[in-house]
């Protein structure tokens, strides 16, 4: 059957704030994580 479910936490998916703070996230992750790898001489491309 058909079933409504509600969400309890988190930001709404697709919404422009969660976007937005998704970019960040991940924009810093991966200036960390380019930071170490530029130490060890590993590459990262996405």
């Amino acid at each position: 059957g058909k079933k409504i479910y509600k969400q309890t936490t988190g930001g709404a998916m697709g919404s422009s704030l969660t976007l937005t703070l998704a970019n960040i996230f991940m924009s810093n992750w991966q200036k960390k994580l380019v930071e170490e790898q530029t130490k060890t001489g590993e590459f990262y491309g996405r």
